[in-house]
């Protein structure tokens, strides 16, 4: 009994708006794929593109583990559920505007960066309540390594004419 209470610390709202930022992440691995394709014949930003792709799609992982997790060592969102889910659905839309689009190098990774800029006040660490502490410096280490591809998105940028 106290193991069941012990897994039930996020709601089932609160389980199923870390199924949406994960289904986002996958969404923004759909993206940057479509970019690497787009942009194959530049072969290092394909790379980029690539590699930042992969990188969506473990940040997809960390959601699914919390919710595999259903909540064990977290006790809330810290986040107004339905103003995010909003800004997400939003945000889907964006990204399936520019998967239509034709961009340039330049418009496609200035793009890219605000989207990642908007997409992190959606990390793991920044929205869920840990009350385990080795939870969140996991989360927290990983925030700190997904840092370093916008900066690989930006320092690409600066290198373009």
């Amino acid at each position: 009994m106290i193991e069941k209470e012990a897994a039930a610390r996020l709601t089932m709202e609160q389980l199923h708006f870390l199924d949406r930022c994960k289904r986002f992440e996958l969404k923004g691995a759909e993206l940057y794929y479509h970019f690497a394709r787009s942009f194959a014949d530049n072969k290092p930003l394909a790379k980029l593109w690539s590699k930042t792709a992969l990188e969506e799609e473990s940040h997809a992982q960390q959601f699914a583990m919390a919710a595999r997790m259903q909540g064990v060592g977290m006790s809330g969102v810290n986040t107004d559920l339905t103003k995010a889910m909003v800004n997400l659905q939003k945000l889907e839309e964006k990204v399936d505007q520019l998967m239509a689009s034709t961009l340039s190098e330049v418009e496609a990774l200035n793009l890219a960066v605000k989207l990642e800029e908007q997409m992190a006040v959606l990390h793991m660490s920044t929205i869920v309540i840990f009350t385990n502490s080795e939870l969140k410096k996991l989360f927290q280490a990983m925030l700190d390594h997904d840092k370093e591809h916008v900066e690989a998105l930006r320092g690409y940028l600066q290198l373009l004419p």
